[in-house]
């Protein structure tokens, strides 16, 4: 590495390419990848914290055999001083900078039973951290004894230790997040509901059974179905009322109900409801000017939050007026509710 260190553009590069990897294997290959090209030093080894074991694992090493690291990992982990003083001051630890000389670290035990095998002069450590605390151990080092390591080389090695934390932790919470989400799709599916799932990375939609087999009843159900997953602008939950054409030839309501993840998937869930009876009227005088509002705003797809601003009212009074226009008119949803009111909302409600 030049005494300047890397240049600004390859470390911007190196940074991107590790933020951007979606699991610990893909993480640990661009680490390899990148780390080589971005520091002139043979040596370096990525060590983890095993969260069920709590002893650290390799997950990216070049220039040590694989029995250094073996006799490192069995045994030398107890030779390692230079982890008490990277744990005492939470900084970058430099070998030589705890040494008077190069023959002081040469009779020194952890060169002498361990570090000798690779010859290494001059090593590095530093913190792998993130908010969970110290989740690892980054080294690195060079056995040509004039190569020293700078203050601006120690800030930088520290600085991707905390980086490389900071990529654990994101990979790590996407992972439990994905895992939440399957459970709660299987569970959904297990009781039959229709679930639809958009992932911005993937040109197709993924349809549950359910979903498929409602959809198999709705006429031109592909531009439906798009119709329905369309977001209203920068919305992270909406909801959709589609009066769709069934094939036995009868007519029904496709109300979808949509929110998005973190990583931006969308998770869309259908009801088709089918054409009923006819309305009373009696039912529908028995809604106040307010309620009737309210009632329209909900078939229009509004949210009780959304009808709350549009309104000025708060949103624990127009969940209030919702209950009651439920209680009315007998339902227990909102999609019972639009399906029940759709078809009259212009000719009655609005009256």
């Amino acid at each position: 590495m030049p005494s300047g260190g890397p240049l600004g553009t390859e470390l911007l590069d190196f940074t991107r390419t590790l933020c951007a990897a979606s699991s610990r294997k893909q993480l640990s290959r661009r680490f390899a990848e990148g780390f080589s090209r971005l520091f002139d030093l043979p040596m370096y080894g990525l060590y983890v914290i095993d969260p069920w074991t709590g002893t650290e694992q390799c997950i990216a090493s070049a220039g040590v055999s694989d029995s250094f690291l073996a006799r490192y990992e069995r045994g030398g982990r107890e030779l390692n001083w230079l982890k008490a003083h990277l744990d005492a001051t939470g900084g970058a630890v430099y070998n030589m900078a705890l040494m008077a000389s190069m023959d002081e670290w040469l009779q020194n035990p952890l060169y002498r039973k361990l570090k000798y095998l690779h010859d290494i002069r001059h090593e590095v450590q530093a913190s792998v951290v993130n908010r969970d605390g110290v989740i690892g151990t980054l080294h690195c080092g060079t056995n040509d004894p004039c190569r020293g390591f700078t203050p601006y080389e120690l800030q930088l090695i520290e600085a991707l230790g905390r980086l490389t934390g900071t990529v654990i932790e994101g990979i790590d919470s996407r992972r439990d997040l994905e895992r939440q989400r399957d459970q709660a799709v299987a569970a959904l599916d297990r009781a039959g509901t229709a679930v639809v799932i958009v992932d911005p990375a993937e040109p197709q939609l993924r349809l549950n059974d359910a979903a498929q087999r409602l959809l198999a009843d709705v006429v031109d159900a592909e531009r439906v179905l798009h119709r329905a997953i369309a977001r209203p602008g920068v919305r992270v939950a909406f909801s959709h009322h589609i009066e769709v054409e069934l094939g036995d030839g009868g007519t029904g309501l496709l109300y979808s109900q949509s929110s998005s993840t973190r990583d931006g998937e969308l998770i869309t869930v259908f009801e088709l409801q089918r054409d009923g009876s006819e309305i009373c009227a009696a039912m529908l005088t028995a809604l106040t000017p307010r309620e009737r509002e309210i009632a329209l705003l909900v078939v229009d797809g509004h949210s009780d939050r959304e009808i709350a601003e549009r309104l000025y009212l708060s949103h624990h009074t127009v969940s209030q007026y919702v209950k009651r226009i439920y209680r009315k008119l007998d339902v227990s949803s909102r999609v019972a509710l639009t399906r029940l009111l759709l078809d009259l909302r212009d000719s009655r409600l609005s009256g």
